[in-house]
C-alpha cells in the first residue's frame, strides 16, 4: 500500500508541474522519474521476487503434504467348463462377468529431522532474499545520480548554445563594424577578413550546440518522461566546498564498507559458497518422519460381488542414502567451485572499481570547488580586459582582432565555469553514492542550488 501511495503522490507532483507554467526544479524531476523509469521499475519487481526467497527458505523446514486419489471402472470375465452330470456336450463352459469401480485416496505427511542440504539452502534463500535488497539500494542511488547527470547535461547545453549565440552575435557585430570601417577607409581588409571568419566559425559552433542541446533533451525526456525544455536554472552563485574530511583514504575505507556494489557482489559470492556446500550436502543421508491415510473401495470383479473396503494408515521414520546420482551432483559440485572463482574474481573487480570511482568523485569534489572559485575571477577578469579592450578599439589603440579575441576568452570562461559547477554538484553526489549513503536528502540539498 505504501508503494501504491508513493506512485500516486508522485503521479500527482507530475501534473502538478505539467499543469501550471513553473519550471520544473531536480526534485520533481526525480520523483517523476520515479514513477517513468523502466530500470527502476524493473529493479523494485527484482526486490518484490528477492522477498519471497526467504518464504522459500522456510518452507524447507516446514511439513510437505500431499495427497492422492484414484478412480477405476473394472470389467471381469471368466469362462467355467460345465460339468458332464448336466449331459451338456463335451467342451460346453458357461461364461460368467461382472462389473464395479474401485475408488481411493491417500494423504501422505513427510517432515524433514534431518537434512544438511536444507539448513544450507534456506541460509542461501534467505542471503538471495537481502541481496535483492542491496541491489534495490542501489538502484534507487544510481537512479539520483542518473536524473542529476541528465538535467544538469540538459542545464549545461542551454548554456552552451546560450554562449555560442552571444559570441555569434558580438562577431556578427563584429563583422559589421569591420566592414564600415573598410568603408570609410579607416579599417583594412584583414579586420574584415578576421571579423568573418570569426562569425562563420561561430555560426558552424552554433549548429552543433543545437544538436548536442537536443541529443540531451531525448536522454532526459527517455529517463523521466517530463519536457526537457523549462527547467530551472543554477543559482548565480553555488557553494563550493571541498570535501569533509579532506582524505581519500577516508572515503575509500568507508567506500569498502559501506559501497552498495561492494556488498552485493560480497553477497552473490556468499551464495555461491553456500551453492558448493549444498551439492556436498546432498551426499548426506536425511532423515525425515512419514505419516500416510489412506482409504479403498472395490466392487468390481467376480471376486468382490458383495464390494469390500480397506483403511490404511501409518507413521514412521525414513532413511534416505543416496548412492549414486549417475554423476550428476559430482558434476554439479564442479561447477559450483568454478562459479565460486568466478564470484571471487567479481568481488575484486567491484572492489577495484569502486575505489577508482571513489577517488574520482572526490578528487571531483575538492578539484571542483577550488576550480570554481579560481574561474569565478578569471571571469571577472576576463570582463574587464573585454571592456578595457572594446574601449582601446574605439580609441584606435586596439584591433577588431583584439575584441574577437577577448570575447572568445570571456565565454570560454562563461562556458567552463558553468561546466565546473555542473561537475561538482555531480561529484557531491557519486562520492555520496560511492559510500552508500546517497538519499534523497543529498537531491533535495542539490536542488537547493537552483534558481527558484
Amino acid at each position: 500500500m505504501k508503494k501504491v501511495a508513493y506512485h500516486i503522490v508522485s503521479a500527482c507532483v507530475a501534473l502538478a508541474f505539467a499543469g501550471v507554467g513553473h519550471a520544473a526544479d531536480l526534485s520533481s524531476v526525480y520523483q517523476a522519474a520515479r514513477s517513468y523509469d523502466a530500470t527502476i521499475a524493473a529493479a523494485e519487481a527484482s526486490q518484490r521476487a528477492g522477498d519471497e526467497k526467504a518464504a522459500q527458505g522456510r518452507a524447507l523446514w516446514l511439513p510437505q503434504v500431499s495427497a492422492s486419489g484414484f478412480y477405476q471402472h473394472q470389467t471381469e470375465s471368466q469362462n467355467l467348463p460345465v460339468a458332464e452330470a448336466l449331459n451338456a456336450p463335451h467342451g460346453t463352459s458357461l461364461g460368467l462377468s461382472a462389473h464395479g469401480q474401485a475408488r481411493g485416496y491417500q494423504v501422505t505427511a513427510t517432515q524433514a529431522l534431518y537434512n544438511v542440504a536444507a539448513s544450507t539452502g534456506k541460509a542461501q534463500l534467505q542471503e538471495q532474499a537481502h541481496l535483492a535488497d542491496v541491489r534495490f539500494e542501489a538502484a534507487k542511488q544510481d537512479l539520483i545520480v542518473r536524473v542529476a547527470q541528465a538535467y544538469f547535461d540538459v542545464l549545461y547545453a542551454q548554456d552552451n548554445l546560450e554562449f555560442v549565440r552571444a559570441q555569434r552575435d558580438a562577431n556578427k557585430e563584429q563583422l559589421a563594424q569591420a566592414k564600415k570601417g573598410f568603408d570609410v577607409g579607416v579599417g583594412t581588409v584583414t579586420d574584415v577578413n578576421e571579423a568573418q571568419a570569426s562569425f562563420d566559425a561561430s555560426t558552424a559552433s552554433e549548429i552543433a550546440a543545437v544538436n548536442a542541446l537536443e541529443v540531451k533533451q531525448n536522454a532526459f525526456i527517455q529517463l523521466t518522461g517530463q519536457a526537457a525544455d523549462n527547467l530551472a536554472p543554477l543559482a548565480t552563485h553555488i557553494v563550493a566546498t571541498p570535501p569533509a574530511p579532506d582524505s581519500v583514504d577516508y572515503w575509500l575505507s568507508r567506500a569498502e564498507m559501506h559501497s552498495p556494489d561492494i556488498e552485493a557482489q560480497r553477497g552473490a559470492l556468499d551464495i555461491a559458497t553456500a551453492e558448493i556446500d549444498k551439492y556436498r550436502a546432498l551426499r548426506q543421508p536425511t532423515l525425515s518422519l512419514v505419516g500416510q491415510k489412506g482409504e479403498t473401495w472395490d466392487n468390481g470383479g467376480l471376486a468382490a460381488l458383495n464390494g469390500s473396503s480397506s483403511q490404511q494408515s501409518s507413521i514412521g521414520i525414513q532413511l534416505n542414502i543416496p548412492l549414486y546420482t549417475g554423476g550428476s551432483t559430482s558434476s554439479k559440485l564442479r561447477e559450483s567451485l568454478a562459479l565460486r572463482d568466478q564470484a571471487k574474481q567479481q568481488l575484486l573487480a567491484t572492489q577495484r572499481g569502486v575505489a577508482q570511482y571513489t577517488k574520482a568523485a572526490f578528487l571531483g569534489v575538492k578539484s571542483g570547488a577550488a576550480q570554481i572559485k579560481a574561474l569565478e575571477q578569471a571571469l571577472a577578469s576576463a570582463q574587464s580586459s573585454l571592456d578595457s579592450t572594446t574601449l582601446g578599439r574605439q580609441v584606435g589603440v586596439r584591433t577588431t582582432l583584439d575584441v574577437l579575441n577577448t570575447q572568445q576568452t570571456l565565454y570560454s570562461t562563461k562556458r567552463d565555469l558553468a561546466q565546473a559547477r555542473y561537475s561538482y554538484l555531480i561529484s557531491k553526489l557519486q562520492l555520496a553514492q560511492a559510500i552508500g549513503e546517497l538519499s534523497d536528502e543529498d537531491l533535495y540539498e542539490t536542488n537547493a542550488q537552483l534558481k527558484h
